[in-house]
């Protein structure tokens, strides 16, 4: 008798039907979200890790994709040094497989493709079931060690900017170009390490055809100088090519606020959340770099990025930083709708011992455009 549920890596071939699991399984919570992959499932998981390990799980008499993982690799800075790092995501249940041996299933063949690794992996705060699932200590699941939080900024673009920001007039802000490749790659090779997980960036493979860097441009990048030194470096990343966020429907007391905030950002400027159904028009703040983790700097860039973009398709901006980051200042007087998100280092081991090691550096950095 043929074996019914098979699981295999997955290939391109598999992307429609990765984009419909994906589709029927949003992210619970307050405001039910859907990350969504169109046209090709592969386009974001390419930007998401540099070397893309997707599995997948089949219901072999149905003829239908029952679940699916992620747990690719990219080069992130860990205690100094660039390493070689897995990130878990896109682990999607069918509704109708839920109540079965499925997780079972797909933790065996996590366990089995690990080994002694560890991965990162980011869920939303409010994802309690989850949540409750990481922390429930069955004998398949890796041992999910908190690792930090993540706290997700998504902006209004239609407020007035430079009144509310102050913005210091002794930086200069400019747009990147081809001519910057050099200064930009050592201004990161130099700082980019003073936080744990910040992503290896190689500058010289933006403008290619490398996934990694799909639609960047080096143009995307503003350049911020105190005097004639470079001291901050951030960049903007329009993905919705190739993923969006969906806002599917509004739960408890935002079903309430929602009409009530709308109604006050038509009047006082501010993010006017989506109907239920629709897509988010937002652009993703990337790349942040301050020297001396400097808000003012970040705060000057934003100031100009969001004041070229007031009048665009754009509604918002959203950038993420890890919760305790004095960067986050940058932010303070902004109106905005926040997100709380959980990192975890998964493993089958022990708690790996990279946040406790003596040159931990004391700040994690991720990037929402990167999750």
């Amino acid at each position: 008798m043929s074996q019914r549920f098979n699981i295999r890596p997955a290939t391109h071939n598999d992307s429609e039907a990765l984009i419909t699991l994906i589709n029927s399984t949003p992210q619970p919570g307050s405001i039910r979200l859907n990350f969504e992959r169109t046209p090709d499932f592969f386009h974001a998981t390419e930007t998401t890790t540099s070397e893309p390990d997707v599995w997948l799980m089949e219901d072999t008499q149905e003829q239908r994709l029952v679940a699916s993982f992620s747990i690719g690799k990219r080069f992130v800075y860990i205690n100094g040094k660039k390493q070689l790092t897995r990130y878990g995501n896109d682990l999607r249940i069918h509704e109708d497989y839920k109540g079965g041996r499925t997780l079972f299933r797909l933790f065996k063949k996590y366990r089995e493709l690990m080994q002694d690794e560890w991965m990162q992996t980011v869920i939303l705060e409010e994802n309690t079931a989850s949540i409750d699932t990481v922390g429930s200590g069955r004998l398949t699941l890796p041992n999910y060690h908190p690792a930090g939080k993540l706290l997700t900024h998504m902006i209004a673009l239609n407020q007035n900017i430079r009144r509310i920001t102050c913005v210091q007039s002794e930086h200069r802000i400019r747009r990147a170009s081809e001519n910057d490749i050099d200064i930009l790659q050592t201004f990161f090779d130099k700082y980019s390490s003073e936080k744990q997980f910040y992503p290896c960036y190689d500058f010289s493979k933006i403008d290619s055809n490398d996934q990694y860097y799909r639609n960047l441009n080096l143009s995307n990048y503003y350049l911020c100088f105190n005097k004639q030194e470079l001291v901050a470096v951030t960049g903007v990343w329009d993905q919705k090519s190739f993923k969006q966020t969906r806002f599917l429907s509004y739960h408890g007391n935002m079903k309430v606020l929602r009409h009530i905030n709308n109604i006050s950002s038509k009047i006082l400027g501010g993010l006017n959340l989506p109907s239920p159904g629709s897509l988010g028009n937002y652009i993703s703040l990337h790349s942040i770099l301050c020297k001396d983790n400097e808000p003012a700097f970040l705060k000057s860039l934003i100031t100009e990025i969001m004041t070229e973009h007031k009048k665009t398709q754009y509604d918002a901006l959203i950038l993420g930083l890890d919760e305790q980051d004095q960067l986050h200042d940058a932010v303070k007087n902004l109106k905005r709708h926040s997100l709380v998100s959980n990192h975890y280092l998964a493993s089958y081991g022990d708690q790996p011992d990279v946040l406790n090691h003596p040159s931990a550096p004391p700040l994690i950095y991720l990037e929402p455009s990167r999750l």
